[in-house]
Protein backbone atom coordinates (compact mmCIF):
# COMPACT_ATOMS: atom_id res chain seq x y z
CA UNK A 1 0.00 0.00 0.00
CA UNK A 2 1.37 3.74 -0.84
CA UNK A 3 2.02 5.73 2.33
CA UNK A 4 2.30 9.39 2.32
CA UNK A 5 5.75 11.11 3.51
CA UNK A 6 5.62 11.18 7.57
CA UNK A 7 7.59 14.36 8.99
CA UNK A 8 10.32 13.85 11.92
CA UNK A 9 8.71 11.84 14.95
CA UNK A 10 9.32 10.82 18.77
CA UNK A 11 11.56 7.71 17.70
CA UNK A 12 10.54 5.86 21.26
CA UNK A 13 6.23 6.33 20.67
CA UNK A 14 6.67 5.05 17.07
CA UNK A 15 8.87 2.65 17.91
CA UNK A 16 7.53 0.83 21.28
CA UNK A 17 4.02 0.83 19.14
CA UNK A 18 5.93 -1.24 16.32
CA UNK A 19 7.76 -3.52 18.12
CA UNK A 20 4.46 -4.76 20.02
CA UNK A 21 3.42 -5.29 16.75
CA UNK A 22 5.73 -7.14 15.21
CA UNK A 23 6.37 -9.33 18.42
CA UNK A 24 2.92 -10.25 17.84
CA UNK A 25 3.22 -10.80 14.45
CA UNK A 26 6.31 -12.90 14.59
CA UNK A 27 4.70 -14.94 16.89
CA UNK A 28 1.83 -16.13 15.38
CA UNK A 29 3.70 -16.74 12.04
CA UNK A 30 6.18 -19.44 14.12
CA UNK A 31 2.91 -20.95 15.14
CA UNK A 32 1.96 -21.22 11.80
CA UNK A 33 5.36 -22.05 10.61
CA UNK A 34 5.33 -25.27 13.03
CA UNK A 35 1.76 -26.19 11.97
CA UNK A 36 2.90 -26.43 8.33
CA UNK A 37 6.99 -27.26 9.33
CA UNK A 38 8.08 -24.51 6.85
CA UNK A 39 10.02 -21.30 8.14
CA UNK A 40 9.25 -18.88 10.64
CA UNK A 41 7.81 -16.18 7.88
CA UNK A 42 7.09 -18.52 5.27
CA UNK A 43 4.19 -20.75 4.69
CA UNK A 44 3.10 -22.59 2.27
CA UNK A 45 0.07 -25.17 2.14
CA UNK A 46 -1.74 -27.06 4.65
CA UNK A 47 -2.23 -23.46 6.73
CA UNK A 48 -6.06 -23.97 8.49
CA UNK A 49 -8.70 -21.43 8.21
CA UNK A 50 -8.88 -21.16 12.23
CA UNK A 51 -4.84 -20.87 12.60
CA UNK A 52 -5.51 -17.86 10.16
CA UNK A 53 -8.28 -16.24 11.73
CA UNK A 54 -6.57 -15.98 15.07
CA UNK A 55 -3.40 -15.02 13.61
CA UNK A 56 -5.55 -12.01 12.07
CA UNK A 57 -7.21 -11.72 15.52
CA UNK A 58 -3.97 -11.36 17.78
CA UNK A 59 -2.88 -8.75 14.68
CA UNK A 60 -5.50 -6.38 15.26
CA UNK A 61 -5.08 -6.49 18.70
CA UNK A 62 -1.44 -5.49 18.96
CA UNK A 63 -2.31 -2.97 16.72
CA UNK A 64 -5.24 -1.57 18.29
CA UNK A 65 -3.20 -1.50 21.42
CA UNK A 66 -0.40 0.41 20.28
CA UNK A 67 -2.36 2.63 18.66
CA UNK A 68 -3.85 3.68 21.71
CA UNK A 69 -0.41 3.73 23.39
CA UNK A 70 0.18 6.52 21.58
CA UNK A 71 -2.16 9.56 23.41
CA UNK A 72 -0.80 8.04 26.44
CA UNK A 73 2.70 8.08 27.60
CA UNK A 74 5.62 6.71 25.84
CA UNK A 75 8.68 4.65 26.61
CA UNK A 76 10.52 7.66 28.02
CA UNK A 77 7.77 9.09 30.00
CA UNK A 78 8.77 7.24 33.12
CA UNK A 79 11.07 10.11 33.64
CA UNK A 80 10.06 12.68 35.70
CA UNK A 81 9.86 16.26 34.83
CA UNK A 82 10.60 19.68 36.57
CA UNK A 83 7.43 19.22 38.28
CA UNK A 84 7.27 15.99 39.20
CA UNK A 85 4.98 14.86 36.72
CA UNK A 86 5.06 12.33 33.50
CA UNK A 87 5.60 13.36 30.47
CA UNK A 88 2.94 13.27 27.78
CA UNK A 89 3.75 11.87 24.41
CA UNK A 90 2.99 14.19 21.51
CA UNK A 91 -0.19 12.50 19.91
CA UNK A 92 0.78 13.70 16.54
CA UNK A 93 4.76 12.79 17.02
CA UNK A 94 4.24 10.19 13.63
CA UNK A 95 1.54 12.18 11.51
CA UNK A 96 1.91 12.83 8.09
CA UNK A 97 4.05 15.68 6.83
CA UNK A 98 2.01 17.74 3.85
CA UNK A 99 2.80 15.97 0.58
CA UNK A 100 2.86 16.89 -3.01
CA UNK A 101 0.26 14.56 -4.89
CA UNK A 102 2.47 15.13 -8.31
CA UNK A 103 5.39 13.51 -7.00
CA UNK A 104 5.83 9.87 -7.12
CA UNK A 105 5.41 7.24 -4.18
CA UNK A 106 8.40 5.17 -3.69
CA UNK A 107 8.90 2.04 -1.33
CA UNK A 108 10.98 -1.03 -0.92
CA UNK A 109 10.65 -3.90 1.77
CA UNK A 110 12.53 -6.47 2.30
CA UNK A 111 11.97 -9.75 4.95
CA UNK A 112 14.73 -12.32 5.87
CA UNK A 113 14.71 -15.05 8.10
CA UNK A 114 17.24 -17.40 9.15
CA UNK A 115 17.14 -20.62 11.33
CA UNK A 116 19.95 -23.51 12.39
CA UNK A 117 20.26 -26.57 14.35
CA UNK A 118 17.52 -29.74 14.20
CA UNK A 119 16.33 -28.03 10.78
CA UNK A 120 17.65 -25.27 8.67
CA UNK A 121 15.43 -22.68 7.23
CA UNK A 122 16.09 -19.51 5.08
CA UNK A 123 13.73 -17.27 3.46
CA UNK A 124 13.87 -13.55 1.98
CA UNK A 125 11.23 -11.02 0.16
CA UNK A 126 11.73 -8.17 -1.86
CA UNK A 127 9.21 -5.96 -3.18
CA UNK A 128 9.60 -2.54 -4.63
CA UNK A 129 6.49 -0.34 -5.11
CA UNK A 130 5.95 3.33 -7.66
CA UNK A 131 3.13 4.84 -7.46
CA UNK A 132 0.94 8.07 -8.01
CA UNK A 133 -2.56 9.17 -7.34
CA UNK A 134 -2.60 12.65 -9.01
CA UNK A 135 -5.74 14.69 -11.09
CA UNK A 136 -8.13 11.97 -12.32
CA UNK A 137 -4.79 9.76 -13.42
CA UNK A 138 -3.81 6.82 -10.62
CA UNK A 139 -0.46 4.62 -11.65
CA UNK A 140 0.69 1.58 -9.51
CA UNK A 141 3.74 -0.39 -10.65
CA UNK A 142 5.32 -3.69 -8.63
CA UNK A 143 7.99 -6.32 -8.88
CA UNK A 144 7.75 -9.01 -5.83
CA UNK A 145 10.60 -11.74 -5.41
CA UNK A 146 10.31 -14.72 -2.92
CA UNK A 147 12.75 -17.05 -2.10
CA UNK A 148 13.25 -20.16 0.46
CA UNK A 149 15.07 -23.23 1.27
CA UNK A 150 14.74 -25.55 4.10
CA UNK A 151 15.40 -29.37 5.60
CA UNK A 152 14.72 -31.52 7.86
CA UNK A 153 17.59 -32.33 9.76
CA UNK A 154 21.47 -30.77 10.36
CA UNK A 155 22.56 -33.13 7.99
CA UNK A 156 19.80 -32.90 5.13
CA UNK A 157 20.57 -31.22 2.59
CA UNK A 158 18.16 -27.98 1.71
CA UNK A 159 15.43 -27.99 -0.50
CA UNK A 160 13.96 -25.05 -2.06
CA UNK A 161 10.22 -24.59 -0.54
CA UNK A 162 10.02 -21.41 -2.72
CA UNK A 163 11.06 -18.91 -5.30
CA UNK A 164 9.08 -17.01 -7.54
CA UNK A 165 8.79 -13.59 -9.16
CA UNK A 166 5.59 -11.35 -9.76
CA UNK A 167 4.90 -7.80 -11.54
CA UNK A 168 2.34 -5.92 -11.60
CA UNK A 169 1.07 -2.84 -13.73
CA UNK A 170 -2.16 -0.86 -13.20
CA UNK A 171 -4.09 2.28 -14.33
CA UNK A 172 -7.48 4.07 -13.50
CA UNK A 173 -8.57 7.04 -15.05
CA UNK A 174 -11.53 9.17 -12.85
CA UNK A 175 -14.38 9.33 -14.81
CA UNK A 176 -16.32 11.24 -11.33
CA UNK A 177 -16.18 10.86 -7.44
CA UNK A 178 -17.23 7.59 -8.01
CA UNK A 179 -16.63 5.48 -11.23
CA UNK A 180 -13.32 4.95 -12.73
CA UNK A 181 -11.99 2.80 -16.02
CA UNK A 182 -8.63 1.16 -16.44
CA UNK A 183 -6.66 -1.56 -16.68
CA UNK A 184 -4.78 -4.26 -15.12
CA UNK A 185 -1.32 -6.08 -16.60
CA UNK A 186 0.32 -8.76 -14.29
CA UNK A 187 3.01 -11.65 -14.94
CA UNK A 188 3.92 -14.57 -12.50
CA UNK A 189 6.93 -17.23 -12.61
CA UNK A 190 6.42 -19.73 -9.81
CA UNK A 191 8.95 -22.72 -9.98
CA UNK A 192 7.85 -24.71 -7.00
CA UNK A 193 4.28 -23.98 -8.58
CA UNK A 194 5.58 -24.90 -12.04
CA UNK A 195 4.11 -21.54 -13.72
CA UNK A 196 6.39 -21.25 -16.29
CA UNK A 197 4.33 -17.91 -16.77
CA UNK A 198 1.48 -16.53 -17.16
CA UNK A 199 0.56 -13.20 -18.41
CA UNK A 200 -3.36 -11.67 -17.60
CA UNK A 201 -4.58 -8.55 -19.29
CA UNK A 202 -7.60 -7.21 -17.90
CA UNK A 203 -9.48 -3.25 -19.00
CA UNK A 204 -11.40 -2.72 -15.92
CA UNK A 205 -14.72 -0.77 -15.22
CA UNK A 206 -14.58 0.35 -11.46
CA UNK A 207 -16.71 2.30 -8.93
CA UNK A 208 -14.90 3.81 -5.34
CA UNK A 209 -17.45 2.55 -3.54
CA UNK A 210 -15.78 4.18 -0.61
CA UNK A 211 -13.09 6.75 -0.65
CA UNK A 212 -12.78 8.93 2.41
CA UNK A 213 -9.70 10.18 5.24
CA UNK A 214 -9.79 6.95 7.19
CA UNK A 215 -11.12 4.36 4.81
CA UNK A 216 -11.28 3.43 0.94
CA UNK A 217 -12.40 0.60 -1.08
CA UNK A 218 -13.07 0.07 -4.90
CA UNK A 219 -13.93 -2.72 -6.36
CA UNK A 220 -14.12 -3.15 -9.97
CA UNK A 221 -14.84 -5.95 -13.01
CA UNK A 222 -14.01 -6.29 -16.58
CA UNK A 223 -13.02 -9.03 -19.54
CA UNK A 224 -9.42 -10.13 -19.37
CA UNK A 225 -7.00 -12.36 -21.55
CA UNK A 226 -4.95 -15.21 -20.30
CA UNK A 227 -1.58 -16.30 -21.68
CA UNK A 228 -0.35 -19.04 -19.57
CA UNK A 229 2.23 -22.12 -19.36
CA UNK A 230 1.88 -24.83 -16.41
CA UNK A 231 4.79 -27.26 -16.66
CA UNK A 232 4.34 -28.57 -20.09
CA UNK A 233 1.61 -26.94 -20.79
CA UNK A 234 0.75 -23.89 -22.59
CA UNK A 235 -2.28 -22.25 -22.96
CA UNK A 236 -4.36 -18.92 -23.64
CA UNK A 237 -8.07 -17.62 -22.93
CA UNK A 238 -10.45 -15.25 -22.80
CA UNK A 239 -11.87 -14.51 -18.87
CA UNK A 240 -13.23 -12.51 -16.65
CA UNK A 241 -11.66 -10.57 -13.74
CA UNK A 242 -13.52 -9.56 -10.15
CA UNK A 243 -11.13 -7.19 -8.18
CA UNK A 244 -11.28 -5.05 -5.42
CA UNK A 245 -8.36 -2.69 -3.09
CA UNK A 246 -9.12 -1.88 0.28
CA UNK A 247 -6.99 0.10 3.20
CA UNK A 248 -8.62 1.44 6.78
CA UNK A 249 -6.56 3.70 9.17
CA UNK A 250 -6.29 2.81 12.48
CA UNK A 251 -4.41 5.31 13.43
CA UNK A 252 -1.46 8.01 12.24
CA UNK A 253 0.83 5.41 11.94
CA UNK A 254 -0.68 2.15 11.56
CA UNK A 255 -3.17 0.57 8.82
CA UNK A 256 -4.21 -2.19 7.38
CA UNK A 257 -4.73 -3.15 3.81
CA UNK A 258 -6.09 -6.03 1.44
CA UNK A 259 -6.39 -6.42 -2.45
CA UNK A 260 -7.92 -9.81 -4.23
CA UNK A 261 -8.95 -11.04 -7.96
CA UNK A 262 -10.69 -13.61 -9.26
CA UNK A 263 -10.11 -14.69 -12.73
CA UNK A 264 -12.41 -17.29 -14.28
CA UNK A 265 -12.13 -18.77 -17.84
CA UNK A 266 -15.30 -17.96 -20.56
CA UNK A 267 -14.33 -21.45 -21.70
CA UNK A 268 -13.81 -23.66 -18.82
CA UNK A 269 -15.98 -22.12 -15.68
CA UNK A 270 -13.16 -24.77 -13.78
CA UNK A 271 -10.84 -23.37 -14.88
CA UNK A 272 -9.97 -20.03 -11.87
CA UNK A 273 -7.45 -18.26 -9.99
CA UNK A 274 -7.69 -16.12 -7.07
CA UNK A 275 -4.93 -13.92 -5.67
CA UNK A 276 -5.65 -12.23 -2.10
CA UNK A 277 -3.22 -10.59 0.36
CA UNK A 278 -4.53 -9.04 3.82
CA UNK A 279 -1.83 -7.29 6.22
CA UNK A 280 -0.86 -4.45 8.31
CA UNK A 281 1.76 -1.77 8.21
CA UNK A 282 3.21 0.61 11.59
CA UNK A 283 5.83 3.25 11.30
CA UNK A 284 9.09 3.07 12.81
CA UNK A 285 10.41 6.08 11.94
CA UNK A 286 10.21 8.79 9.89
CA UNK A 287 10.92 6.58 6.38
CA UNK A 288 10.68 3.18 8.04
CA UNK A 289 7.45 1.06 8.45
CA UNK A 290 7.27 -2.60 9.95
CA UNK A 291 4.79 -4.89 7.87
CA UNK A 292 3.36 -8.22 8.25
CA UNK A 293 1.05 -9.75 5.64
CA UNK A 294 -0.66 -12.91 4.47
CA UNK A 295 -1.11 -13.91 0.72
CA UNK A 296 -3.05 -16.62 -0.72
CA UNK A 297 -2.47 -17.79 -4.38
CA UNK A 298 -4.86 -20.32 -5.49
CA UNK A 299 -5.03 -21.98 -9.12
CA UNK A 300 -7.99 -24.57 -9.25
CA UNK A 301 -6.35 -26.31 -12.22
CA UNK A 302 -2.89 -26.60 -11.44
CA UNK A 303 0.48 -28.12 -13.07
CA UNK A 304 0.61 -31.91 -12.83
CA UNK A 305 1.55 -33.29 -9.73
CA UNK A 306 0.82 -29.99 -7.72
CA UNK A 307 -0.79 -28.20 -4.70
CA UNK A 308 -3.63 -26.12 -5.79
CA UNK A 309 -3.04 -23.77 -3.24
CA UNK A 310 -0.20 -21.79 -2.23
CA UNK A 311 -0.48 -19.46 1.39
CA UNK A 312 2.85 -17.32 2.83
CA UNK A 313 3.19 -15.18 5.33
CA UNK A 314 5.40 -12.34 5.56
CA UNK A 315 7.22 -9.86 8.31
CA UNK A 316 9.71 -7.42 7.54
CA UNK A 317 10.56 -3.56 7.35
CA UNK A 318 9.54 -1.28 4.56
CA UNK A 319 11.24 2.27 3.29
CA UNK A 320 9.68 4.84 2.35
CA UNK A 321 11.86 6.58 -0.20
Amino acid sequence: MLRENRSSESLPVCAAKALLLFETAAACARDLAVKARYGPVSVIGGTSVKALSNLFFALVVAVGAASSAQGQTSINDFSKGLEGAPKKADPNACAPAPKDPSLWDKTLQGGFSYSEGNSNVSAINVNSKLGRDFEREAWRFELDYNYGAASDGPNTPKEVTKNNFRAYQDYEHTLDTVFFVGENLSFTWDQIANVKYRVILSPAVGAHVIKDSDQTLSIEVGPSYVWEKLGDDTEDYPGARVANRWTYTLSQTASLFQGAEYVISLEDASNYLVNAELGVESALTATLDLFFSVRDFYINQPAADRRPNDVQTLVGVKVNL
